[in-house]
Formats: C-alpha cells, sequence, structure tokens
C-alpha cells in the first residue's frame, strides 16, 4: 500500500524527530480519553487554530504523543515548555505541521511520492 500521509518533524531537546503519521496514530489522538485515546479532535484544532484559538495544551499532547511513539521519554508538559524555549519551531508551524501530516495526500501527491522512491 502506498504511504498517504506526509511527515512530520519534531524538534525536542536540540534533536529533530521525523514521525509518518498513520491511520492508527491519527486515530489514537482522536479516541475518546476513555477509550484510551487523547481526545482530540484534529479538524477541530485546526479550525480553532484558524480562527486565533490556539489549544496549546492539546498541540503539545500531541506532540507528546507522536514523540512517544519514536521511544522519546517525554511528558505533554515538558512538550509544552519546550513549545515556549525552544528556538526550533513555532507554535504556529506545529499547527500546520499536524494539519498537513494528519491528512492523506492526493493521488497526485501519492504517485509523485512513490516515483521518488523509485
Amino acid at each position: 500500500m502506498a504511504e498517504v500521509f506526509k511527515e512530520l518533524s519534531i524538534a525536542y531537546k536540540g534533536e529533530k524527530h521525523n514521525i509518518k503519521l498513520k491511520f492508527e496514530t491519527i486515530n489514537k489522538i482522536e479516541m475518546p480519553v476513555v477509550a484510551g485515546g487523547l481526545g482530540i479532535s484534529l479538524p477541530g484544532l485546526i479550525t480553532r487554530a484558524n480562527h486565533g484559538d490556539v489549544p496549546i495544551t492539546e498541540i503539545a499532547r500531541i506532540l507528546a504523543y507522536l514523540l512517544q511513539t519514536k521511544d522519546v521519554v517525554v511528558s505533554g508538559e515538558e512538550m509544552y515548555v519546550e513549545l515556549f524555549t525552544s528556538e526550533d519551531a513555532s507554535i504556529r508551524e506545529y499547527v500546520n505541521a499536524i494539519a498537513a501530516a494528519s491528512f492523506p495526500l492526493s493521488k497526485n501527491e501519492v504517485t509523485e511520492e512513490s516515483d521518488k522512491k523509485k
């Protein structure tokens, strides 16, 4: 199966971590807390951010979870602090990166990605 999600780069403690989201990862982010997920609606988060209401704690929790999938030991609180103290990326850049990485590539983009790997 062709890869359909873009890669997301997250900086934490001076190191860059490249993460390609998967359906299961996105599902865990959006799954209700009582079911073991983060309980964060990605379309809702993006809509809020586009209206100037950036839910920073939710961004921090998502980024921490994504880093944890790469075996990085980090809490949501630690990522929250990193967002305000790191010079690597702005909160808005992370919102945009999460948005881009969370939704499947178009057919043309999937074809381009496949062609690059040949």
